[in-house]
């Protein structure tokens, strides 16, 4: 980074949700933000839950499919 821009602005983060300039370190400006952040990561994890489950469904369909073949095949 240029010296001017260090000088203007100083070392800082920007909020994960809203983006505002924070203290270097941070990574969230307000208890707002924080319950966002806290809610959407929630959701991330359920989400991922889904995908696994989804996944390992899938994964026990294709097996069955060729115990199936092989038992009647």
């Amino acid at each position: 980074m240029s010296k001017k821009f260090e000088e203007k602005w100083g070392p800082h983060s920007h909020c994960v949700i809203c983006g505002i300039a924070i203290p270097e370190g941070e990574k969230l400006c307000s208890e707002i933000c924080k319950a966002k952040y806290k809610e959407e990561e929630e959701k991330y994890k359920k989400q991922q839950k889904f995908s696994y489950l989804f996944i390992g469904i899938m994964g026990a369909v294709v097996v069955i499919m060729f115990l199936l073949s092989y038992v009647y095949g």
